[in-house]
């Protein structure tokens, strides 16, 4: 159950007979989201309107076409608002959806209502489909008016070894920016003993590339970015503090001038490594920020955020939701120059389920109103099978595992990135994992696969960059 932020209330979930029950502590009105097979779609998130408490049940798949219908009508007047031109076919398609719900609005018996409104669901994602394509095209005609091609930063996440020479090559003409990892884990995982073979590897292939390079995150609390010997000070905080400024003052100095965008911190807000609590993990965050300012006044900084809707508010009892810990960051003035939301969709734990393009046009809109550029990096899998060389904590969504394809990885770039790109304040898309061939911690996500050939994704990227990008 969310709030009219689309934030989750702290709350439970589960199965009364042929019930759902949403238990939560707050008394408001709110919105229930629910994963929702629609045919020939596969299974997504989606939001009912307000409901208010009362002793009758709602009837739920009419409660999620009033919902998915009103944010389809919202969405589509805001962008005809702002200039976008609607074509008949779409808003046939919309008048479809309204009249199917109608029906089962009015419909006292409940399997025809229940049939009527799975109806005017799967006509009304069909709606948000096409309204997405036509939005990102205008928008990006626009955009491209005062220049032929976008500014944007297109660039993937290396991993921790340098790419085979055939993957390498390949990278070029998809690509004009790579993304280094310079995370404490492998690069201190033994105390005081650093290793940098590899990323200065990488760094110096980047520059021979003349692509753009990123460096970091240099600081990610979780087990992907903190050493093992770290747990030993558990709970000394001023420690702990001491040995990230520590590890992040060396790499900064060793790579400042050779790279041309820190991220500098990542995943600070959510996750429980080393007993940090909330305030702790925002201290921390505030500090290392400080610190590359310090040491290097020019590179640009950002810090990124994970599960940026916030799923993680369901299950536990938080205070700050990805972008109150964003807003604190800046209004702190330490000297950010952009922001990074992690989308990591498909996956369990610590991930989001499938959500219509309208999520992800409202997400940016919301995250643009903090004024800083946007940097939005990309997981999503292209396999159910199992993945040896993936982190085993991690699980691919199987409830549309007949859908989990290398086609529909590509299929669902098609979908999202020209609308990504479309958004002014978006300066940086990454696609987080380059290859399934060497270990990774998310399954079958990256752009080539286990036997480092190229998946139909990289293609679709591709297409994209050639048509859209300098």
């Amino acid at each position: 159950m969310c709030g009219q932020d689309e934030l989750p209330w702290y709350g439970r979930a589960y199965m009364s007979g042929n019930q759902l029950i949403v238990e939560r502590a707050e008394s408001d009105s709110g919105c229930a989201w629910v994963p929702w097979r629609i045919n020939g779609r596969g299974v997504l998130l989606l939001g009912t309107s307000t409901l208010m408490e009362r002793d009758k049940p709602y009837r739920l798949e009419v409660e999620l076409a009033r919902g998915t219908i009103n944010r389809l009508r919202n969405q589509v007047s805001q962008w005809e608002m702002l200039g976008l031109k609607v074509p008949d076919d779409l808003r046939d398609k919309v008048l479809a959806a309204t009249r199917y719900f109608s029906r089962a609005a009015t419909t006292d018996e409940a399997e025809p209502a229940a049939e009527s409104a799975e109806r005017a669901l799967v006509v009304a994602v069909d709606a948000i489909d096409h309204s997405s394509t036509i939005y990102a095209e205008q928008a990006i005609e626009m955009r491209r008016a005062q220049s032929k091609k976008l500014t944007t930063w297109f660039g993937v996440h290396l991993g921790d070894q340098m790419p085979a020479v055939n993957v390498a090559r390949q990278l070029l003409p998809s690509f004009n920016m790579v993304s280094v990892p310079l995370s404490w884990r492998s690069i201190e995982a033994s105390e005081g003993r650093r290793h940098w073979k590899q990323a200065d590897a990488q760094i110096e292939w980047g520059k021979t590339a003349g692509m753009k390079v990123m460096g970091g995150p240099l600081l990610e609390l979780d087990d992907r970015g903190v050493p093992d010997w770290t747990y030993l000070w558990e709970g000394d905080f001023d420690s702990l503090v001491g040995f990230m400024l520590d590890h992040v003052t060396t790499v900064v100095k060793r790579y400042r001038g050779k790279v041309h965008l820190w991220q500098v911190v990542s995943r600070m807000n959510h996750g429980r490594v080393l007993a940090l609590t909330e305030d702790e993990r925002l201290q921390i965050a505030a500090q290392v920020i400080t610190k590359v300012r310090e040491l290097d006044p020019s590179t640009p900084l950002i810090a990124s955020f994970d599960q940026p809707w916030a799923e993680y508010l369901a299950t536990e009892q938080l205070d700050l939701a990805p972008l109150h810990f964003a807003d604190t960051l800046v209004r702190a003035d330490l000297g950010l120059s952009g922001l990074g939301i992690e989308i990591t969709v498909g996956y369990h734990p610590g991930a989001t389920p499938h959500r219509s393009p309208h999520a992800y046009s409202r997400l940016v809109d919301t995250w643009g109103l903090l004024a800083l550029p946007l940097m939005v990096s990309l997981t999503l899998p292209s396999s159910k099978e199992k993945d040896p060389l993936a982190s085993p904590k991690i699980q691919v969504l199987t409830s549309d595992a007949n859908d989990i394809t290398p086609a529909s990885q590509a299929a669902w770039i098609e979908r999202h990135v020209p609308l990504l790109l479309a958004k002014a304040p978006v300066q940086v898309i990454l696609w987080n994992q380059l290859s399934d061939a060497a270990p990774h911690h998310y399954p079958h996500s990256g752009l080539f696969d286990a036997h480092d050939e190229p998946k139909p994704a990289l293609e679709a990227l591709q297409k994209i960059r050639q048509q859209l990008l300098l």
